[in-house]
């Protein structure tokens, strides 16, 4: 499993971006960050750099102080987690206890992290990314139809993508390989959690397959939709 760390470079939260490094590595999973890729800018290389990953950790440490005593935070590091949370990614971020959050996260979205005493932050950490590899090891089997179009997907003369649906925003598509088995056609698809709705869209030509966002353990019906131009 990859995950992307964003957090602000600087000297002050080089302590807690160690605590995460070695937590990561205690369980088998390689990290990635934007260091060196533009500093504080989301730019297209760090996009596809999250992208590329299984999942993102944010540290929104404290960064300037408001008059009404709160802190702000690292506009690049939340954009940073926006962004992922806009490719379906899973994410969470760890926010140090004085930063203002103003509404912009939901109580599962985030950890509360005390400076001085990050072992609870860390802990609940551990858990979540656990949570995250338990979901990676999913494989989910989905049977398509109607027949005929499976039977092409199964001598594969025609490509068949997938996406995930979840909190009213889809993944990218993603090409997957149908596997003609006893009983019918099917794809194998990784990763799925169970939140997660499933969509397929089979491509011939002249015509588009595609099925609704459909919960998981189901047969997925394949419905002509359009033209392929």
């Amino acid at each position: 499993m990859n995950i992307f760390l964003a957090f602000a470079f600087r000297d002050v939260d080089k302590p807690l971006v160690s605590y995460i490094d070695r937590l990561l590595a205690s369980q088998f999973v390689q990290s990635k960050t934007g260091e060196n890729l533009g500093g504080e800018m989301l730019t297209p290389v760090v996009q596809k750099r999250i992208e590329d990953s299984d999942a993102l950790i944010a540290l929104l440490t404290k960064r300037d102080q408001l008059v009404s005593g709160g802190w702000t935070t690292h506009t690049w590091v939340k954009d940073e987690l926006a962004w992922a949370r806009g490719k379906g990614k899973p994410a969470i971020a760890l926010i140090e206890e004085g930063v203002a959050i103003d509404g912009m996260f939901q109580p599962h979205e985030y950890i509360p992290l005390q400076r001085e005493n990050p072992l609870e932050a860390i802990l609940r950490l551990a858990e979540t990314v656990a949570g995250w590899q338990q979901d990676a090891r999913r494989s989910i089997k989905v049977q398509l139809a109607p027949e005929d179009i499976a039977a092409k997907l199964g001598e594969g003369e025609i490509p068949c993508r997938h996406r995930l649906w979840q909190k009213g925003k889809f993944t990218d598509w993603k090409e997957v390989i149908p596997v003609p088995e006893t009983g019918g056609t099917f794809i194998y698809i990784d990763g799925v959690r169970e939140d997660q709705l499933i969509q397929i869209r089979v491509e011939e030509p002249g015509k588009i397959w595609q099925s609704p966002a459909t919960s998981q353990w189901m047969m997925i019906q394949l419905k002509a939709g359009g033209t392929n131009k």
